[in-house]
């Protein structure tokens, strides 16, 4: 680091659950190697006053049905998918940083984030973009499973304020207790488009697992000062005028539009596949590569 930075914002990771699903080793090479690379270097240049570390609701699990009270900052994180699990790694790493070499640090945990300008492999992007081109809204399983979401410019708000005013060492969890189905996010699309919801939408098949609901406890950021600002009819209204405006913004994401675009991703498997066909691997390292698969861990060569 030779600009004379002494903050970081880290937002860079690979963040599909989908993805995740299909081209796992990409996750953990992004989210777990990419973030031990950025606090390494953190350490050696020795002038950064904050360390802001985004992470994601996902790092707690699934939510009970009934809970009445989200997860707080203190909660187990529990991930159910490779994304998640690479998400709470990488904190780990940070946290480790934090106690071994005095790294001043900040994490949060947000909810779902929506808006302008989104990459549509996201659900709300990714619906209007299909509406815009009258093709059907694929949901998984029975759309039952509830999320919460924040529009991008109320996120925006809350880094800043976590920025200036949260403490170092602390978590802060970014979040809305405003839950809605992933049926009724298209029905609300549908809406908006004039669009009849019974022909709109297809349901497909389900994730491998599919978290039924995230819930956050956000008290402890609501007492540095924030709020949420804005209402979903008016977030999702700006968010659909803004793809109607830019059409061809992302080029042809006809791949991410797909119902389940992991099948699309599988650069694991293919490494694996490639590595098991050379000499060596042959000649006995084959073993070392397959157990190392099946227990999830990284593959040595």
């Amino acid at each position: 680091m030779t600009e004379g930075i002494d903050t970081i914002m880290h937002f860079a990771a690979q963040t599909h659950v989908d993805n995740s699903f299909g081209n796992s080793f990409e996750f953990t090479k992004n989210n777990v190697y990419g973030t031990h690379v950025l606090l390494e270097a953190c350490k050696v240049s020795g002038q950064i006053r904050r360390f802001i570390h985004v992470s994601t609701d996902e790092v707690y699990g699934e939510t009970e049905a009934d809970a009445i009270v989200g997860n707080h900052e203190a909660s187990q994180l529990l991930p159910t998918n490779p994304y998640s699990a690479t998400k709470a790694g990488a904190e780990m790493l940070v946290m480790a940083y934090g106690r071994s070499y005095d790294l001043p640090f900040i994490t949060t945990r947000g909810n779902n984030v929506y808006g302008p300008n989104q990459f549509p492999e996201k659900l709300i992007p990714k619906f209007i973009l299909l509406a815009m081109q009258g093709k059907p809204l694929p949901i998984h399983g029975d759309g039952s499973n509830v999320r919460s979401y924040l529009f991008c410019e109320d996120v925006a708000e809350a880094f800043e304020l976590v920025l200036h005013k949260g403490e170092v060492g602390h978590v802060y969890n970014i979040g809305t207790h405003k839950e809605r189905r992933v049926l009724d996010v298209a029905k609300d699309i549908c809406k908006l488009f004039k669009l009849d919801a019974e022909k709109s939408i297809q349901f497909v098949e389900n994730r491998p697992f599919n978290d039924q609901r995230y819930f956050l406890d956000d008290k402890k950021l609501k007492g540095l000062g924030w709020t949420e600002r804005t209402t979903w009819e008016e977030g999702l209204k700006k968010t659909m005028d803004w793809y109607m405006g830019h059409p061809g913004w992302w080029g042809d994401v006809s791949g991410a539009l797909m119902p389940h675009p992991r099948m699309l991703a599988m650069g694991g498997i293919e490494k694996i596949t490639e590595l098991a066909q050379l000499p060596e691997v042959a000649n006995g390292a084959g073993e070392q590569i397959t157990e190392a698969q099946a227990n999830g861990g990284p593959i040595l060569t």
